[in-house]
């Protein structure tokens, strides 16, 4: 985590970043690829919990599933992978999976460990990039 976000203001983060990730999501700011854990990670946030999220719940449940804060770069750009697969709900500003979508992912991660199911997600999108 940098050190200059404590743990307690995913609010404030979420308040800095949130025009940066709406601007990528309505297609007025280009994002750059990310690493492959990175769909992985976000989208198991979004699964993790009871949808549909605020911004501030998506980072504090990836923070809580993977002990880092994502970026706008991370989240907008797992978040349009998901829209491109059609997984992502999205309605007033919050985030979630489409029941489609949570259908998927839970018939991909099956049964183990946090981490033993985000390598699963990951080897699956890696296997299966979005249309």
């Amino acid at each position: 985590m940098p050190e200059w976000l404590p743990f307690d203001s995913y609010r404030q983060w979420a308040k800095k970043i949130g025009p940066q990730v709406q601007a990528a999501l309505t297609g007025e700011r280009d994002i750059s690829v990310q690493r492959p854990f990175t769909e992985a990670w976000l989208t198991h946030a979004l699964f993790w919990r009871e949808s549909p999220l605020s911004l501030e719940e998506v980072i504090a449940s990836a923070d809580a599933l993977n002990n880092d804060i994502p970026g706008p770069e991370e989240i907008a750009w797992a978040f349009l992978r998901l829209r491109k697969r059609g997984w992502l709900s999205e309605h007033e500003g919050s985030h979630g999976l489409t029941a489609e979508g949570r259908r998927a992912v839970e018939s991909i991660v099956g049964k183990g460990g946090v981490y033993e199911k985000m390598e699963r997600l990951e080897q699956w999108t890696i296997a299966h990039p979005p249309p």
